[in-house]
């Protein structure tokens, strides 16, 4: 079956997260490869469902980190979207290998 291109799911809108999912508040884990992310506000450990992805920014690798070993073979950003189905929050995120790639990350409040 061929792939169909993907509409944008944030409506043209730029993707930044809420608040509700910034400054360590969305977290998860890792049950054998894959990862799950917790709501941020339900108690527990409640797992928000992946409901859709995009490509934000694709590139051949090597070219953020040039002087770190081993180079990336792509530089990526995705954007995705979660969703609770316990208390309804919809959010996204973005993950890929173009901000922070080592060392700490400082705590905020």
């Amino acid at each position: 079956m061929p792939m169909v291109p993907k509409q944008p799911f944030n409506d043209g809108r730029p993707y930044h997260g809420s608040e509700a999912v910034q400054n360590g508040r969305l977290t998860g884990t890792t049950d054998t490869d894959h990862f799950y992310f917790f709501c941020p506000r339900c108690d527990g450990r409640h797992i928000m469902r992946v409901m859709n992805y995009e490509v934000r920014e694709e590139r051949m690798g090597g070219t953020t980190y040039a002087n770190e070993e081993p180079r990336s073979e792509w530089d990526f950003i995705l954007a995705l979207k979660l969703h609770c189905s316990k208390c309804t929050l919809t959010d996204f995120i973005k993950i890929g290998n173009l901000g922070w790639q080592g060392g700490e990350l400082p705590q905020r409040d």
